[in-house]
């Protein structure tokens, strides 16, 4: 198994700046150099990541179509016209799906909704079943979109040719020809949209077209206090969305993040209730760590195993029997899936393929029988894993699945549209996609894929760099820190937690391998007087270097608080370690 050697790159220090924040703000000079490291050098833009504030969203009708779609949602539910929500098959879909109807449900009107089956009929629209649905007993009136549409041509035309108005939120790249067969459309990145913040999830779209029509139904800014106290519920749902869809947790996302993950353990909403006491989290606060991995992959493992009206009925329902059984399923779905995963990615790691591949070459790779449910986090594993991006296709016919994962600075959307040749469907982010191809075109494809991703990755440079925020020495290391750090939270994509450096480390005793697999390592390290337990994930191969005697070592670290082992001890997360 090859391993890759990361680079650690270590922001230079601007300490007049750094005092500068940390006198306006009050706080330490460590926690003033990170909040200036992450880009915020004005005083008033740290002040507001430090306190951020629901006020400090933008209005929803700064989004292009926001009125136009909330007016029509309004007179839809006014009427009692027949609403059909659309929603995608992973979190974001859903959760956007269960706030629009939750909202519609709310303020009198009735809905139903569709969640495409991830196995049989893939993203966004299916063609066959709009025919079906726009020539039965129940054709809709208005159909809402969540997480997708932008790009539905085909679709929204099926739609609008029956009669049925079509508003799409959406929140992916839309193509150089939007849909003008759509009634309208609410993405903050599609052209001439005024909306100053671009990277919402679908779910927070579909949040600011609930908010818009709040207003448009209270007749005014000022909420009516039940559509007031439901949009602040639903930022719990936001949160979910925004931490599983991996977008930048900056700006409104932070702020979005923040109140949703304090709305959580409180939600009236059996459903999360439920899924609180599934996830181990119904008798504390909830983290982002903990949505990302407990929360997210129950919920996410409905859509992948092809069961996401569960998930929907999970968050919608109001019996708590229900809600309980409904729980079950989903942890039912989650254990099945991790068997397949594990399963599929030990079978990956077997192949000769794989290992015999060229040094910094893209991983390409396809066979007939793996779940289709599956194979993203298997690219994810495989990225993980060998630091190149990676892609992973299960073959079936006209409906073979395709799923990629990427690494920065390696755009694999840009790389799907210089392939699409090869390609029925395809789309997604700068990292992470997916696609549909017919089974015999997948070797030219592959052969394609490969060589376009592979050259963007010598470009992008493949030798993976791990950002640290500071160098520290141990004596700076106490309580009040980590208390003060707790306030760069939430942390995901584009806010991670703060990284340390710490140089001529001594490694006291014997480092232990532990955990099931045996994978892990733990050890204790000494700098200057002070001495502190550590813990190494997937660090256990290092162990025969650690033990020479007399040498020193630099390791980059996160900080956390003991909260098993030793409550309230400090405890060093190793994320790298090389010699001095």
């Amino acid at each position: 198994m090859r391993t890759v050697e990361r680079s650690w790159h270590i922001p230079d220090r601007a300490p007049e700046a750094e005092q500068a924040l940390a006198t306006g703000l009050g706080t330490s000079r460590v926690f003033a150099t990170l909040l200036h490291n992450r880009g915020l050098e004005d005083l008033a833009a740290a002040r507001a990541w430090v306190q951020p504030r629901l006020r400090d969203l933008a209005h929803p009708f700064e989004m292009k179509d926001a009125e136009r779609a909330a007016e029509r949602l309004r007179r839809a539910i006014r009427d009692q016209e027949r609403i059909l929500v659309w929603g995608d098959y992973d979190v974001d879909g859903m959760t956007g799906t269960v706030i629009l109807m939750n909202f519609i449900r709310l303020a009198g009107g009735t809905c139903s909704f569709r969640i495409p089956n991830r196995i049989s009929e893939g993203y966004s629209f299916d063609a066959h079943v709009l025919r079906r649905l726009v020539s039965g007993d129940e054709r809709p009136d208005l159909v809402l979109t969540v997480d997708h549409g932008t790009s539905a041509h085909e679709g929204i035309g099926i739609l609008a040719d029956a009669g049925v108005d079509v508003v799409v939120t959406d929140h992916h790249q839309p193509p150089s020809v939007l849909p003008e067969a759509a009634h309208s459309i609410v993405n903050p990145r599609q052209p001439g949209c005024p909306s100053p913040f671009k990277d919402l999830c679908g779910a927070a779209v579909a949040y600011k077209l609930a908010w818009a029509a709040a207003e448009a139904f209270s007749g005014q800014r000022k909420l009516d206090p039940a559509f007031r106290n439901f949009l602040l519920e639903a930022t719990g749902m936001v949160a979910l969305a925004t931490i599983t869809d991996v977008v930048p947790l900056v700006g409104e996302n932070r702020i979005l993040c923040f109140h949703g993950l304090r709305a959580l353990p409180v939600s009236e909403s059996p459903g999360i209730r439920a899924l609180l006491s599934r996830s181990r989290l119904d008798r504390g606060v909830v983290r982002a760590v903990h949505v990302a991995y407990r929360i997210g992959p129950r919920l996410n493992a409905a859509g992948r195993m092809g069961i996401a009206e569960t998930a929907i009925e999970l968050l919608t329902t109001t019996n708590r029997d229900r809600a309980r059984a409904l729980a079950g399923k989903l942890e039912e779905a989650n254990d099945q899936r991790r068997m397949i995963e594990k399963e599929t990615v030990q079978e990956i790691l077997s192949l000769p393929e794989l290992h015999d591949r060229p040094e910094g070459q893209a991983i390409c790779i396809g066979r007939p029988g793996w779940h289709p449910g599956v194979i993203g986090i298997v690219a994810s594993r495989l990225v993980d894993r060998f630091q190149v991006p990676a892609l992973v296709c299960a073959l079936d016919g006209d409906q073979s699945r395709v799923s990629i994962r990427s690494v920065p600075g390696v755009d694999v959307k840009v790389a799907l549209d210089r392939t699409s040749e090869h390609l029925t469907a395809w789309g997604g982010h700068a990292a992470a996609a997916g696609a549909t191809l017919d089974e015999p075109n997948f070797p030219a494809f592959r052969a394609a894929f490969t060589a376009t991703a592979t050259e963007a990755l010598a470009r992008a440079g493949s030798r993976p760099v791990l950002r640290v925020d500071l160098e520290l020495p141990f004596r700076t290391i106490r309580p009040e820190l980590l208390e003060e750090l707790e306030r760069l939270a939430p942390h995901g994509e584009a806010n991670p937690p703060a990284r340390f450096l710490t140089r001529n480390v001594e490694i006291c005793g014997r480092p232990e391998i532990v955990g099931k697999e045996r994978k892990h390592l733990v050890l204790h390290v000494r700098e200057g007087e002070r001495t502190f337990r550590a813990f190494g994930p997937n660090l256990g191969s290092r162990r025969g270097e650690l033990r020479q005697a007399g040498q020193r070592f630099d390791i980059t670290y996160e900080l956390k608080f003991d909260s098993y082992r030793d409550p309230g001890a400090i405890e060093l997360m190793i994320e790298d370690i090389r010699a001095s």
